[in-house]
């Protein structure tokens, strides 16, 4: 090692320490603070989790890139680097917007998807948002002369950007085979397919929830009607396994939202007596108003098209004292 490698990199190394800090400080915002409702919404499906350049490559980059750093220790900005893995690419511009709206930091946008397929069309490449951050002027947690060299670089990136980087980022257009233009085709082909994939994702998303879909405004006015009998039901209560079961009966026999509640308002004291946590958990969801008006109703067809287990179906004869061998 020579001396201006030996000098820039002890400068690098003074400053680890203030680097783990902030690089700390920094996920434990994004995952406690700045994320949390997303986190809630399992929007996160990779948490932050940060890490310090190592020696060498804070070395070729300082002194090898041609990039002319007049001050590595502040110029070079990728020092602490951390990752935000997200579902599809509508969630990136969710987290790069809650990034640079932040009032905990400095923060500026250096690399922009949105920005790279505009300027690169035809294009096929390795893609994330990529935002870096520094504390806000003086700050109690670090002497004043290293605040400037503090900078965090966030990458965020869907998870299908994430697996192709793992593939191809480090053993490819850093290794050994980013001139072979055999495998540089196929990967571009790769990439294709995922963004072509990510747009198919982002449209599902969207069309689910649109509530103006048949099975969302159906469900949603479902289980206002069960709120008659279980006024504090909350919707993370839902089990979807039993709705979906249950509302296949609705493709071979319809049942309007406005039959339910005439039922409802009919037999009002019965669905009191059965809605009770003591029967179980089948009649704590909002389907069993479904499911006994086909009791009430259709009795033979709901026999004969119970999707459940047929313990789940014999409970509820037996909560109304009907003979299960009876029909």
């Amino acid at each position: 090692m020579n001396n201006k490698e030996q000098e820039i990199l002890e400068q690098f190394n003074s400053i680890k320490p203030h680097l783990k800090i902030w690089g700390e400080i920094v996920d434990t915002y994004l995952v406690n603070k700045l994320l949390q409702d997303m986190i809630e919404e399992h929007l996160i499906k990779i948490y932050p989790c940060f890490r310090i350049k190592d020696d060498k490559s804070y070395l070729f980059k300082a002194l090898y890139r041609k990039k002319n750093y007049r001050n590595p220790i502040e110029n070079i900005e990728d020092k602490i680097g951390t990752r935000i893995v997200v579902l599809k690419s509508d969630d990136i511009k969710i987290v790069q917007q809650k990034i640079l709206e932040a009032n905990f930091w400095v923060s500026k946008l250096t690399k922009n998807i949105d920005q790279e397929i505009e300027d690169k069309p035809n294009i096929f490449d390795y893609q994330s948002s990529h935002i870096i951050v520094k504390p806000l002027g003086k700050d109690e947690n670090f002497p004043n002369e290293v605040i400037n060299s503090l900078t965090c670089e966030i990458q965020i990136r869907t998870l299908l950007q994430h697996a192709f980087a793992e593939v191809s980022h480090d053993s490819t257009y850093k290794g050994p085979y980013k001139n072979d233009k055999e495998i540089l085709r196929k990967l571009a082909k790769a990439m294709a397919l995922m963004e072509a994939t990510d747009d198919y994702f982002c449209n599902i998303f969207k069309m689910m929830s649109d509530e103006k879909r048949h099975y969302a405004l159906y469900l949603k006015e479902l289980i206002n009607l069960f709120r008659q009998f279980k006024e504090d039901f909350d919707n993370d209560e839902l089990n979807l396994f039993i709705t979906d079961s249950i509302f296949d009966l609705l493709e071979c026999e319809n049942i309007s939202i406005q039959e339910l509640e005439v039922f409802t308002a009919k037999h009002y004291s019965d669905l009191v007596k059965y809605i009770q946590p003591q029967n179980g958990l089948l009649f704590q969801q909002p389907t069993i108003i479904l499911i006994l008006y086909y009791f009430y109703n259709k009795r033979t067809f709901l026999k004969d098209n119970w999707t459940l287990d047929t313990e789940a179906l014999k409970r509820i004869y037996q909560v109304t004292t009907t003979s299960f061998n009876s029909y």
